[in-house]
């Protein structure tokens, strides 16, 4: 997928969320207003994504989009989750505990050196440290997948469903 091929050589600095929406920075740092007018740190990009995903070091899953739902420290062991947890309370849930610890001790990030394009939008960049962000679109809906763009221009963003590529 020729949309994916600037984010080789760029690092992947950040990651976040907004609900349920995971986000993930790349390339150089730059500060921008934000809806309010208040400077905010960007990268050169931004990939959007609203399907599965996860974050890999080998054959070890470091952290995947379904964290969201369990609580900060949860081992695995127990299914339950504790009544009244609220994901979405940032902070609060294994998510953020686990890719907010993934870049505390690597503010440069990690270099994108390949992109490996699967079927039906599923996509993989493998970085260094072999670590690889792997995102797979798991329904045939014509919702939107996961989406990749470059802040302040004005080229179209590159829009994944179900349905296939849809620019934007």
């Amino acid at each position: 997928m020729r949309a994916t091929a600037p984010l080789v050589g760029l690092p992947m600095w950040n990651c976040g969320r907004a609900a349920d929406v995971a986000w993930f920075i790349f390339g150089a740092r730059k500060i921008m207003p934000d809806y309010r007018d208040n400077p905010r740190e960007v990268g050169e990009y931004s990939l959007h994504v609203l399907c599965a995903w996860r974050i890999t070091r080998g054959d070890r899953v470091l952290v995947g989009n379904r964290d969201l739902y369990y609580p900060a420290g949860y081992d695995g062991k127990d299914r339950k989750v504790p009544p009244g947890f609220d994901w979405d309370v940032q902070g609060a849930n294994r998510l953020d505990e686990l890719t907010g610890s993934l870049f505390r001790d690597r503010a440069a990030g990690f270099v994108v050196q390949r992109i490996e394009v699967g079927n039906a939008g599923a996509i993989s960049l493998r970085m260094e440290d072999d670590l690889s962000l792997e995102i797979f679109p798991h329904d045939s809906s014509e919702g939107e997948h996961w989406r990749l763009f470059s802040f302040g221009k004005t080229q179209p963003h590159c829009v994944v469903t179900g349905k296939g590529l849809s620019p934007e």
